[in-house]
């Protein structure tokens, strides 16, 4: 059911992607992502949580890919529809929203 955001450009050398402090805000930066994608293309509304499961960096580069699940209260969303929703938003808006632009938004993993 997980999903991908591959590739977060510009990760500073000052940013430890494997603290609790930048996954944690990472999930609050998707979450948001994921609220403004449901304003977009649904009626009905609801929270949607998201949680990170493995953050790994590319070796000698200031990208990084995330693997995350999202969870409807404690339902986890298909893969296939928590990338198709986040597919709505522009990379633009999700480089808005998560601080870092993304290579490729969202792909089931």
């Amino acid at each position: 059911h997980s999903v991908c955001v591959r590739l977060l450009r510009f990760v500073g050398p000052t940013d430890n992607i494997y603290s609790c402090s930048f996954v944690q805000m990472l999930e609050q930066r998707l979450e948001s992502a994921f609220d403004e994608a449901q304003d977009k293309v649904l009626e009905t509304y609801s929270k949607l949580t998201v949680e990170i499961q493995s953050v790994a960096q590319e070796p000698d580069s200031p990208s990084v890919s995330l693997v995350y699940v999202v969870k409807n209260q404690d339902t986890e969303l298909n893969g296939t529809i928590s990338s198709g929703l986040l597919n709505q938003l522009t990379a633009e808006l999700v480089g808005y929203f998560l601080f870092y632009p993304p290579l490729v938004i969202a792909e089931r993993t």
